[in-house]
């Protein structure tokens, strides 16, 4: 399991299970602790050949995850 969270972010994170699995995960830690998968999103042409690929699609997918959960909390505030 690959996970992507910033230092400072204690909410949310982008995880790769690993294996053959084509999916990466946006999630949000619940008041238990436990970890919530909010959205997921598979990668179109296949696992990345390298680790700087994966790194830079599990960045992108966290700060679209971010995008959208903000896009959200927007919504139901207007």
């Amino acid at each position: 399991m690959f996970i992507y969270q910033p230092r400072a972010e204690r909410r949310y994170r982008v995880a790769w299970y690993g294996g053959e699995s084509t999916m990466l995960h946006f999630e949000r830690v619940n008041a238990a602790g436990n970890w919530r998968e909010i959205d997921c999103m598979s990668f179109m042409y296949g696992l990345p050949t390298g680790t700087k690929e994966l790194y830079q699609a599990m960045v992108e997918y966290y700060d679209y995850g971010i995008t959208m959960e903000q896009d959200n909390f927007l919504a139901t505030i207007f």
